[in-house]
Formats: structure tokens, C-alpha cells, sequence
């Protein structure tokens, strides 16, 4: 937007005094907090690569320049950090893996406290558990457990944090088998608003129920105990990728997929991408060695034009998944659940992909995706968490990207409009459900409540807040509203 000076130069330069005054004073929340902590307080002007290193996002627009970034070493640093923050009332934001969306989710102008140094990945003497820290992304937990053994169920693509993940709910290549992530927590160690050290476990009913999809709302999650599960030391799959002309036969293989497939450690993801290079890319996921009959109506479809489907180990097939091609962009996601896959609902996906895609080039958009994510009844595992998936919902997940700052409005408005379109679809092929939540790792920021948590959840979260976090401490800090 261009607009003359003159009228307001007199305003202009009374917000830069403000502006001003307002850097000082978080600047002395920096300091005060670099002489309290054995972490690291980094500032925008550091010789060393950190400071940009730790606001660095998987999208560009869900960075934002800090006051100064502060690398938590520890528990205690967390909450000597949190005490400062609710006496001085700073805007903060807290970064697991960098995988949100949503600006200011996990970006502020603030003070940006980093997990990085988390990094912990400690497993039982008997194997039977693993406490992770909450400043990895899950591919270097993968490679930590590598060769153990066991595995654990947590994030599919490269980029997502451990953090962000399983407080969201968590989607897995092993959510078949034993739920989402959050459904194999057996405990959160976390700092509270007010600073207090504590872990919860099922034994705090409420406080435990809020951590499995609340996301950032109740303190700060250091590190989390899972449960781990056998995991054979080969793992069958990969990614294909085929031009456009496949989709017809590939929609009608993942019908077929989504309704006759009974073997749980078959899991896949098809992704139907638009924009400058219209595509589709098949994730294969089978937790054994060999390929499974389960894949047989992928058999034959023409147009592959790029496959590494193999045996492998199950850390290998994380790293190789292609999520990570177009990151360093600006962009998005968004969702929709449905109960089931038919083929016009997918054929629907796949027009939108195409209708939107010629939108691209003038509108500085690059890549435009909807992943198909098929499941079998994986709501038997659900433990009572904030949000529900008991009843197998499936997520469609939408990923734009774009470079132009000027359009990230027009481009958030057509990913609602799409789902909306979609949504109206699904109504109609009858695999909606108006009672099941959208899934909050995938929601636009202008979802809240009831439309993530459903209204009876959402009561619950409300009433928990305001027990936990009294003083709207988690409030200085971007995330959804219960």
C-alpha cells in the first residue's frame, strides 16, 4: 500500500518514539533474563548464526523479528524466563519445531524462547519408554532410535517438532496401529504460567486431557514421555510421483484404499498439488519389509514418473519424505474432516487443486496442495484428550504457498472458500459430520472453540485456563482461543 507522508508525518513519528521505547524496555526484559538463566540470550545484531537460526520457520510468514531470542538450557531456565515474562506482562512466543502456519503462533516481536537445546531423547532401561525433549524434530528422534529396536509414534514428513506435534494431537504412519501421538503420552514435564515446575500425568485428569491438543495454552512442555512400541529394523515404502494425467486412476485407487484395506501397518498420503507444476505424489508407508497386498490398487497406474519406494529403516523413510521442497516460502494450511473417501469427493479435490492453480501465476502463488489422508478406525485407541478423535475423522490437509506479502489475505480467503466448497461436498457424498472438529495442527487462526475442541471440550479447556493460567500469562503468547 503507497500512501502520502505529509498527512501523517507528525503521528509517524510519535509511534517511532513508541516504537522506540517499546524496544528498550524488552531489551531489559533480554538482559534481565540473560543474568538469570545457563542458557543463551541471542540478539538481532549477534555475530553468531542463532538468532536467525532459532525465528527460522518452515514458512517465511510464520517468522517474525524478536527482541531477542533466548535458548533454554533447561527446566529451571523455562521458568526463571516465565516468572520475568508475567511480572513485565512481555509478549513471548515459545518454537519447537518451527512447522506452524499460523503468524505469531510461534513467532513474536517479543522475547522467542527456542527449545533447541532440548534435545534429550532417553530411553527406559526396559525399553518400554522415552523421554524426548521437546526442542527435536521427530526425524532426529527417528535416528536416535534407530537400530533400538522400538519406535515411537510421532511425526510423518520432515520439519515438524515434537513440541507442536503431539500438543496438537499428532497424526503418525503408526496412528493405525496405537492412536494419534497424544494417545501414547504417558506424561508432560511442564512449566506452568506461573513459573512452577511440575509433571502431569493421567493422575491430573483435567491438566492431561489439555495437553493432548490444547497446543501452547497451559505453560511450556520441556520435554514428554511416550510410550514406544516394537519397530522392525526394515520398513517397506516411500514417494511416488506422477503427472496430473494419473490422478483419475490414483483417486480411484485411494477410494478403494480408504474402503477395502484392513491391514493397519499400511498407511499412505496422496497429494493432489496445483499451481506452477500440477502433480500428484504418493507416500507409501508399510511397518514391515516387504510391500503388502493393501497397496495392490496402486498396481499399474501410469504416469509414475519418480519412485523411491524400498525396504529401508523406518528413520531413512522419514528423511525421504518431500515435505521439505517448498519450504522458504509464505503460506498456509488448512482443513476439513471427513467420515470417508468417495471418488466424486476426491474428483472435487482434485478441481479445486486445478481450479485454483490457474489463479497461481498471477497471484504469486507457488505451490498449492491438498493431501488425502486415509486411516481405519484408529478412534479405538483414543484416550480422553482436548481434541476428540474417537471417531476416526479423516483430515484433508491444505498447504498454499506464495511469495508476495500482499497476498496473504487473498490466499488464506480462497483456502476457506475451498474447504467451504468441499465441506458442502462432503455433505452431500454423506461423509460429513458436523460434530467433528477440525484438527487444531492444521486449522487457520481464525478458527477457535468449539470449531477444533467441539463445544463441550471447549468448556472444559476454558474452565481448566482459568485455573492453570489465572493471570492470561499464555495469553502474551500468539495459539487459539478456547
Amino acid at each position: 500500500m503507497h500512501i502520502s507522508l505529509l498527512p501523517f508525518l507528525i503521528a509517524a513519528t510519535s509511534a517511532a518514539t513508541i516504537d522506540s521505547r517499546q524496544n528498550l524496555s524488552g531489551s531489559n526484559v533480554c538482559r534481565t533474563v540473560a543474568g538469570q538463566i545457563k542458557g543463551q540470550v541471542y540478539y538481532p545484531l549477534a555475530l553468531s548464526s542463532n538468532y536467525n537460526d532459532d525465528l527460522q520457520h518452515y514458512m517465511t510468514s510464520s517468522s517474525a523479528r524478536s527482541t531477542c531470542v533466548v535458548e533454554v538450557a533447561d527446566a529451571k531456565d523455562v521458568s526463571a524466563v516465565m516468572k520475568i515474562i508475567a511480572a513485565t506482562r512481555t509478549p513471548f512466543a515459545i518454537k519447537s519445531g518451527g512447522h506452524a502456519s499460523n503468524p505469531g503462533f510461534s513467532s513474536t516481536t517479543g522475547v522467542h524462547i527456542s527449545l533447541v537445546r532440548l534435545n534429550q531423547v532417553t530411553l527406559s532401561f526396559d525399553k518400554k519408554t522415552v523421554e524426548i525433549g521437546t526442542g527435536l524434530r521427530w526425524t532426529e528422534v527417528y535416528d536416535a532410535l534407530d537400530g533400538s529396536g522400538v519406535q515411537v509414534v510421532g511425526g510423518r514428513v520432515v520439519g515438524p517438532g515434537v513440541g507442536g506435534l503431539t500438543l496438537g494431537g499428532g497424526y503418525s504412519w503408526l496412528t493405525n496401529q496405537h492412536g494419534l501421538t497424544c494417545d501414547t503420552v504417558v506424561a508432560f514435564n511442564i512449566v506452568l504460567p506461573n513459573g512452577n515446575i511440575t509433571k502431569v500425568d493421567s493422575r491430573q485428569a483435567d491438566l492431561f486431557f489439555a495437553l493432548k491438543g490444547g497446543l501452547n495454552r497451559f505453560g511450556i512442555v520441556t520435554s514428554i514421555i511416550f510410550k514406544t512400541f516394537p519397530q522392525p529394523n526394515q520398513v517397506y515404502g516411500g514417494i511416488e510421483i506422477y503427472g496430473s494425467d494419473a490422478l483419475p486412476d490414483l483417486i480411484k485407487a485411494t477410494e478403494r484404499f480408504q474402503n477395502e484395506n484392513t491391514d493397519p501397518k499400511a498407511q499412505l498420503i496422496l497429494t493432489i498439488n496445483g499451481g506452477i507444476l500440477p502433480l500428484a505424489i504418493l507416500i507409501l508407508f508399510y511397518d514391515g519389509p516387504t510391500r503388502p497386498a493393501a497397496f495392490n490398487p496402486y498396481n499399474d497406474i501410469s504416469g509414475l514418473s519418480v519412485s523411491t519406494v524400498k525396504t529401508q529403516s523406518f528413520a531413512s523413510f522419514a528423511k525421504g519424505t518431500p515435505s521439505n521442497l517448498q519450504a522458504g516460502h509464505r503460506g498456509a494450511f488448512h482443513t476439513l474432516m471427513t467420515t470417508g473417501l468417495t471418488e466424486a469427493f476426491l474428483t472435487a479435490v482434485r478441481n479445486e487443486s486445478s481450479y485454483y492453480g490457474t489463479l497461481a501465476l498471477l497471484n504469486s502463488g507457488t505451490f498449492l496442495s491438498y493431501d488425502v489422508e486415509p486411516f481405519l478406525k484408529y478412534g479405538e485407541y483414543a484416550t480422553d484428550s482436548a481434541f476428540p478423535h474417537s471417531s476416526s475423522s479423516l483430515p484433508l490437509n491444505l498447504y498454499f504457498a506464495w511469495d508476495d506479502p500482499e497476498k496473504d489475505a487473498f490466499w488464506r480467503g480462497i483456502m476457506q472458500q475451498s474447504v467451504d466448497t468441499l465441506t458442502e461436498v462432503a455433505k452431500k457424498e454423506g461423509i460429513f459430520n458436523a460434530a467433528d472438529p477440525a484438527y487444531p495442527n492444521y486449522a487457520l487462526d481464525t478458527y477457535s472453540g468449539a470449531q477444533l475442541y467441539g463445544a463441550a471440550n471447549a468448556r472444559r479447556l476454558r474452565a481448566i485456563q482459568a485455573r492453570v493460567d489465572p493471570n492470561g500469562v499464555m495469553g502474551l503468547a500468539g495459539g487459539f482461543r478456547f
